[in-house]
């Protein structure tokens, strides 16, 4: 038993050190981790509403939305905190009921081909209003095909590079 502590502290020191891409300042880097609980208490945080038009070939109709935004970012900033959460609730209430996407900036060069360090989600929100991981951007929901590949996303949000991939009007950055 003596011997496996020094194995599991030597183990644990590896895996730390080798957990991201390096970011090219020399650093480890560390990807932010999405679970469930990324997402709970959205409904308090800073949130916008706004009227959506409908975006040909994309699971987002047109109609009401509603965005919300773990943490607004600096003034003056010109891309999103690794971290930054930005959930989107499309229709009307109850949330239930909506179609419910998500974006997380995890870091490190993630999505490197497409939308720069930000992974995609559908969220499912029960009657107590807990918001649990439908899809992350691997495997599309069981009878859907929308979201087969992250592609999709990465086409749409790709013209948004320049508001760090962000397509929502509330949250461009120079409203901040």
């Amino acid at each position: 038993m003596r011997a496996t502590v020094p194995a599991l502290v030597c183990l644990a020191v590896l895996v730390s050190c080798s957990s991201g891409s390096d970011s090219g300042s020399g650093a480890a880097c560390t990807q932010v981790a999405t679970y469930n609980s990324t997402f709970a208490g959205y409904h308090a945080w800073p949130n916008w509403s706004f009227q959506g038009g409908e975006i040909a070939g994309s699971p987002h109709i047109s109609g009401q939305r509603r965005v919300y935004m773990n943490h607004k970012p600096p003034h003056g900033s010109t891309s999103f905190p690794v971290g930054t959460v930005i959930v989107k609730e499309i229709g009307t209430p109850p949330a239930s009921q909506d179609v419910v996407f998500a974006m997380v900036k995890v870091g490190c060069d993630y999505n490197s081909d497409g939308a720069v360090d930000w992974k995609w989600f559908e969220l499912q929100i029960d009657a107590q209003d807990n918001a649990s991981i439908l899809w992350d951007g691997s495997e599309p929901p069981p009878g859907q095909t929308y979201s087969g590949n992250q592609a999709a996303c990465n086409e749409c949000h790709g013209t948004a590079k320049s508001n760090d991939y962000v397509q929502s009007q509330p949250l461009l950055l120079s409203n901040f």
